[in-house]
């Protein structure tokens, strides 16, 4: 089953993981049992139409998902599906 990392603000979340394996065939899949199991997340990925945040990037190993095939990309069992919000300043 695909690992699931997110970043130190989100672990909070997680009962205070920052890694957990999820079943799932494709990253949405993965994110979809992530909500299952840890609902108090879903509102920090997903915005009120069920869309990921758009200040949330998901990578699976080094590749950003925006650049495979979104939400549907397909995940292996030794694949690193990461969280990681977009940092800004001002």
């Amino acid at each position: 089953m695909p690992t699931l990392r997110v970043p130190a603000p989100l672990k909070f979340y997680l009962d205070n993981q920052s890694e957990i394996v999820l079943k799932g065939e494709t990253v949405g899949d993965v994110l979809r049992n992530l909500s299952k199991q840890y609902p108090k997340i879903n509102s920090h990925v997903f915005d009120n139409s069920g869309q990921v945040r758009r200040h949330i990037n998901l990578f699976v190993n080094a590749d950003n998902i925006r650049d495979l095939q979104g939400l549907g990309t397909p995940v292996d069992e030794e694949d690193i599906v990461k969280i990681l919000p977009s940092v800004t300043g001002g």
